[in-house]
């Protein structure tokens, strides 16, 4: 780059005349297309510029643009991309977690894949959350001048996105004719949360033409805030039971019984800020130079009061001295009871994520001749991310539940006169959970392009790409520290007496516990209890000295085994993960046209070298139970891997027809596994299998056979990539093309290899006593296959034929169908089990809904643009096993079961909108609206004997932004 920049500096003055008036009249040039584009504007102007991206590509894209400097059609990039056709979101916090929604959503999958790679201007953008890719919800969508999603490859691309790849544009200074000042201002209300939050952007862009050159800069600034409130319902897992008698015989009948059900409200707030600056320098005709600085921070806490059940669900019985219904011998209604009353618990769980990416790259873009061009730059990016997850827990043991499933959400009932009593209540336990994870990567490319003026070779473009990319990851696990539960009597605390009860009068307590009413819970519209004591959000933020401060106060009352805790320290090497991966990328791609039949296209290959490395800790069981096994020892893992793909593409566009386009693309592809599945880091644990009682004398000693062996889930330094073969054919018809009109059908299929699935075995570890055991361990896989298919199908059309003021109506819609099927080896320990040791059949690929669809509809005449729009998708599988969906316990036959449930999302279609106003050329004041239907999100839970039934409900609230926008 330094060569290229003074070969330029030492050209001669005659050079720089020519190149000073060439300069001139790409500036005049670029005034007329600013002009042009003056005269469409607004959501017009977003779908005309959307529609060129999509007309012009060389590959199959579709794009959302701003409709206003700063201005994405939605709040959200993470709901920008839902509107996009094959493009679907999850509306939970994290992918994979059924138990706590989100209102912008979280999760990205393109054509049902969750394999998506993300890129800030067509280059790398990722977050430190253990994966590849950026957390969309991170990104401030008022930096956003437009969101592209590549569909298929070509060979210049850079590899990884299986999926498909989400590039975010943001705008350039040489974009815009001459000075531009642009700022919004909005003012967010959630209706459920009942608070108000602040949003503000401000863009400043210039450009001088001066002898030196075209030199422009772009200064951009975003702060958003959001609350929100979610409501949620839940009914657990059905269990087999011999524990009631139904007809009176004398003998107890085999009945399904759910282990109870629960509820919780979570309120959300999130601050997001964003900062964007780019230099663009043209000193003379074919040459630019650039600088770009990008940096994005999320704040996010989310804190939820919950009232869950902890009991012991093969020990739930129907009072049949109470009204009770029955569908055959699976529970519809009527009251839970069990031995020594059902231990419940009311909890605090606050969760506080900070995290930041930041972008720096520079480059140059230099014509060395009339036909031949070349480019290079040079990217650093750091991304950082800290959390806590903190959980305190307060214990109750009811004397019954009450519950009623023959309506739509279930009715629950609990003696509140039981529950408002704060005696009845004893400290239940602590859970902290942290995370410090820190990545970032040195990129460069280049690529160099000769182009021919006719013939069938139109150009060849030849390129390279290094990487050096390292992540360090701090985490702790989920450290879960009773303080007092109901098993610990007759061994750690006194047997025969109650467990300790809270006493309000006691200093510690009165400041980390209040009484929870559940005010307007589901907005009144649930039957729960409002009853309860219940941990304050301090306590759970007040880490770690509420922690040390309720087990130093339960010190006194054990027996022997517990007492004041040390939380884990994160300085300790083994909570430490290291991981270092470098990449080495060529390609060569031809590009092609047949003039004479208007048929172009691009043909290419990339080969692309992958290393990894990662170290850490193998940590061995510290259990009181069997200290034969170890004392919580760790030992150092390193692990290393190497893999090279080799990846051809071709791209082929055809116009029979005037507005009539033909393509074709064929591509292999690779998703690399997220480094948090590459991870050297094991933990063995060793625990009472379900049915051992402990031996009340000290020490507690177990032999092997009473105890369950496991490694947890671990990851695997040693994963490939995913493969798969990509195919796309479309047609695409511009029946109006000046005036926005088009419809188009895509048909597409993958044919996917070297799956991600998990797979349990046993592998043997040695003892502190120099035996070996067998511990089972699930790890993440390369195998099996599997193909996804569907078709896209679109049309946008404006109304400008109809009688005024009809003519300013439009429409938008797009429908998705995908179709899949999966092949894993039977060894592949891939499916669901339930509460009873029974299996399921095939799954569907998780995070793939069959059918989806947008529909939006505009109006735009004079000062007013008004839009609405409705996103929705059909069912698909969330997850397998996840949090309250997973166990171990005995069967009716005494085996011991490790049980995970399917949970899948139901159905879900949300109403959004805005209504603007123009108050003139350079001002405009406008409501925007998100869940305008209240639109409730359900999760279903699949068992065998208990059946598919919903097991989760939640509501959200509908959120306003009164909002200003001043652009001079």
């Amino acid at each position: 780059m330094a060569l290229a920049i003074a070969a330029f500096l030492s050209a001669n003055a005659h050079a720089q005349e020519a190149a000073q008036a060439a300069a001139d009249a790409e500036q005049d040039s670029e005034a007329v297309k600013e002009l042009d584009a003056v005269v469409v504007t607004g959501i017009r102007g977003s779908i005309y510029r959307a529609q060129d991206i999509k007309r012009d590509a060389d590959t199959f894209v579709d794009s959302v643009t701003a409709e206003d400097i700063g201005a994405l059609p939605d709040r959200s990039v993470t709901e920008t991309l839902s509107r996009i056709p094959g493009v679907t979101i999850d509306r939970f916090l994290s992918v994979g977690d059924p138990e706590h929604f989100s209102a912008e959503g979280a999760g990205v999958q393109v054509r049902g894949l969750t394999q998506v790679r993300s890129e800030l201007n067509g280059r790398d953008s990722f977050s430190a959350n253990g994966g590849r890719a950026i957390g969309f919800q991170d990104v401030p969508s008022e930096l956003m001048a437009g969101v592209d999603v590549y569909k298929n490859q070509k060979a210049e691309m850079i590899e990884g996105g299986l999926g498909g790849t989400v590039d975010l544009r943001t705008f350039k200074p040489l974009d815009f004719e001459g000075q531009k000042i642009a700022f919004s201002v909005s003012e967010n209300y959630g209706d459920f949360s009942e608070k108000w939050s602040p949003s503000a952007s401000a863009l400043y862009s210039n450009r001088w033409n001066t002898e030196a050159g075209d030199f422009g800069i772009l200064v951009d600034v975003a702060h958003s805030e959001l609350a929100t409130r979610t409501d949620g319902m839940f009914v657990r897992p059905f269990f087999e039971t011999a524990t009631t008698d139904v007809d009176g015989d004398g003998a107890n009948d085999r009945l399904w019984l759910p282990r109870g059900a629960d509820w919780r409200t979570l309120e959300y707030e999130r601050e997001r800020q964003g900062a964007y600056i780019a230099l663009q320098w043209r000193p003379a005709d074919g040459v630019e130079l650039y600088a770009t600085g990008f940096q994005s921070r999320y704040d996010e806490l989310w804190f939820e009061d919950a009232i869950f059940v902890g009991n012991d669900p093969t020990a739930v019985a129907i009072d049949t001295s109470q009204p009770f219904e029955l569908d055959g011998n699976v529970f519809r209604s009527g009251r839970l009871v069990q031995p020594g009353n059902i231990p419940m618990g009311t909890d605090i769980r606050a969760s506080h994520r900070k995290s930041k990416t930041t972008d720096f790259a520079f480059g140059l873009k230099w014509a060395l001749s009339d036909s031949t061009e070349l480019s290079t730059d040079m990217q650093y990016i750091k991304a950082t991310t800290k959390a806590l997850d903190s959980t305190v827990a307060l214990g109750i043991n009811v004397p019954y539940i009450d519950v009623d499933l023959s309506g739509g959400r279930p009715s629950i009932g609990i003696d509140e006169q039981f529950t408002g009593n704060p005696a009845n209540y004893y400290w239940g336990f602590t859970m902290d959970h942290r995370d410090d994870n820190e990545a970032d990567q040195l990129a460069w490319r280049a690529d160099l392009k000769h182009s021919f003026d006719n013939g069938f070779v139109r150009a060849l473009k030849f390129g390279v790409r290094l990487t050096d990319r390292s992540a360090t990851s701090v985490d702790t696990g989920y450290d879960w520290q009773p303080v007092f539960q109901t098993w610990m009597q007759w061994w750690a605390l006194p047997g025969d007496q109650p467990l300790p009860g809270l006493d309000l009068n006691d200093v510690v307590n009165a400041s980390l516990v209040n009484q929870n009413n559940f005010s307007n819970f589901f907005r009144g519209d649930a039957n729960t209890p409002g009853t309860f004591f219940a941990p304050v959000l301090d306590t759970a933020l007040g880490f770690p000295d509420s922690y040390l401060d309720i087990h130093g106060a339960a010190t006194p009352y054990y027996n022997c085994c517990y007492g004041q805790i040390t939380p884990r320290n994160m300085q300790d090497p083994q909570w430490r993960n290291v991981q270092r991966e470098t990449t080495e990328a060529a390609y060569a791609m031809l590009d092609f046209a047949v003039d004479n039949i208007r048929l172009d296209g691009n043909v290419g290959v990339r080969a692309v070298r992958t290393k990894n490395a990662a170290s850490g800790f193998l940590i061995y069981p510290n259990s009181i139970y069997a200290p034969y096994l170890g004392a919580g020892e760790s030992e150092p893992i390193t692990a290393s891997n190497s893999y090279t793909d080799v990846l051809p593409s071709l791209n082929v566009r055809w116009e029979p027809v005037d507005n009539l386009i033909v393509r074709f693309a064929a591509s292999k592809a690779i998703a690399r596994p997220a480094f948090s599945d590459m991870q050297a880091y094991q933990v063995l644990s060793a625990n009472p299998k379900p049915g051992v009682e402990v031996d009340p004398n000290a020490p507690v000693l177990l032999p092997i056979t009473d105890l369950d062996l496991t490694g947890g889930s671990t990851d695997n330094p040693y994963l490939e990539p995913m493969k798969a073969n990509q195919y796309d054919l479309s047609l695409e018809w511009y029946f109006n093309p000046d005036n926005g009109g088009m419809a188009w059908v895509n048909f597409f299929r993958k044919d996917i290899k070297d799956y991600f699935r998990n797979q349990s075995q046993l592998v043997a570890y040695p003892g502190a006593d120099g035996n070996e055991y067998d511990y089972l361990i699930t790890q993440t896989i390369n195998t099996g296959t599997a193909r996804i298919q569907g078709a896209e199908i679109g049309w946008t059309q404006f109304f400008d034929f109809l009688p005024a003021p009809f003519d300013g109506f439009g429409i938008s819609a797009n429908y998705t169908y995908i179709d899949s099927s999966t092949k894993i080896p039977a060894e592949v320990d891939a499916q669901p089990v339930d509460t009873d040791g029974s299996t399921f059949g095939e799954m569907p690929a998780d995070g793939l809904s069959k059918n989806s669809y947008n529909v939006a509809a505009f109006y735009e005449k004079g000062p007013w643009q008004i839009r609405l729009a409705y996103n929705w998708r059909s069912q698909y599988l969330l997850s397998v096993g996840a949090n309250g969906y997973n166990g171990t316990n005995n069967n009716l036959d005494g085996e011991s079961i490790a049980w995970k449930l399917p949970v899948y999302s139901d159905e879900y279609g949300q109403l959004d909108g805005s209504i603007f106003y123009s108050i003139n050329d350079n001002v405009k004041i406008g409501l925007e609206m998100n869940n305008l239907n209240n639109a409730e999100q359900r999760t279903i839970m699949e068992q065998n004997g208990g059946g598919k039934r919903v097991t989760s409900w939640y509501v959200n609230d509908t959120r306003y932004a009164a909002t200003l926008r001043v652009t001079f």
